[in-house]
């Protein structure tokens, strides 16, 4: 039952990718497309649905500790392998952005299947305390060995400040705290901007798929692949039950965790030096298997929390 909702998920997804490899199709057109989804209509999506929730304040602890049990355990166990993946701090970084960041377009539109509104509430907390995390520790890994204290400083400061996922989520639990009502017309305008968001974003996620000659990066792939796929979605699981987590906050948590790696992340080693041919080989090996992954946790998540 699982697999069949998230079917036309994946399915949008290769449309994605079978659309941008046709001569009607333009890098430009994508990259615009994209920007438009992550600078606006995501953006739209995350206030519209936090601005109009009632949640509990005691939820975003529930959060945060798990995230930060989690987060910090897959860190240590990824740095302790690097004498294992090799010398090369640019593929340790690849490595490190594979093991925990996650695409959004997948995880929203999955939730959305699967849990409606009360579940896309629930994923935009989420993503309140995750965001910030991530951008900030992968920021860190990519310019640890490149950039001076003041420089990377800055460099992580404007990856949170920056970003619109984050300030949408800020804005929409602002909006919901103070109990300020939108306007009809603010309210309509942000559905409607909202309605594009997950078909655009899996549409971009199968035109953003590339593949790049492996070479000596097959032991790297895998570690980032195990890492993302099983390892850091077992460690949420683990913190889950060790913090009796509710089970309404948990399987959201656990399905977020266990999605793969986002084309954003290709852009962001490419621009300050990380294994740009290892991250664009995490992301397609991670995207096709999730397919398959996903299900899976989620059942674990119905078992077990």
């Amino acid at each position: 039952m699982i697999l069949t909702a998230l079917t036309p998920i994946f399915a949008i997804i290769l449309l994605g990718f079978l659309i941008s490899r046709t001569p009607v199709s333009s890098a430009a057109v994508w990259l615009e497309l994209e920007r438009l989804t992550y600078y606006i209509f995501f953006p739209a999506l995350l206030v519209l649905r936090l601005a109009s929730s009632n949640f509990d304040w005691e939820d975003i602890a529930d959060i945060s500790k798990v995230i930060g049990l989690a987060l910090f355990l897959i860190t240590v166990m990824t740095v302790s392998l690097r004498k294992l993946l090799g010398s090369d701090a640019a593929s340790l970084s690849s490595v490190y952005q594979g093991s925990i960041r996650f695409n959004t377009y997948i995880g929203l539109a999955c939730i959305d299947v699967l849990y409606g509104d009360r579940g896309l509430i629930t994923a935009a907390l989420c993503l309140a305390v995750y965001i910030p995390l991530v951008n900030v520790l992968c920021v860190i890994s990519l310019s640890v060995n490149g950039e001076g204290g003041s420089k990377r400083m800055s460099r992580v400061i404007n990856s949170v400040l920056s970003n619109p996922l984050v300030l949408a989520c800020v804005a929409g639990i602002a909006l919901s705290y103070t109990g300020f009502d939108l306007p009809s017309l603010a309210e309509s305008v942000l559905e409607i901007l909202s309605q594009p968001a997950l078909p655009l974003g899996l549409l971009a996620v199968g035109a953003g798929i590339r593949f790049v000659a492996l070479g000596e990066q097959s032991w790297q792939l895998l570690v980032a692949v195990i890492n993302k796929l099983a390892l850091f979605p077992g460690l949420i699981l683990a913190a889950c039950l060790l913090f009796e987590t509710p089970n309404s906050i948990a399987v959201i948590l656990l399905l977020l965790t266990a999605l793969p790696a986002p084309p954003s992340a290709y852009i962001l080693a490419r621009q300050l030096g990380g294994n740009e041919g290892l991250m664009a080989n995490i992301i397609t090996v991670q995207t096709l298997a999730a397919f398959f992954v996903i299900p899976i946790w989620i059942e674990l998540a119905d078992r077990f929390l």
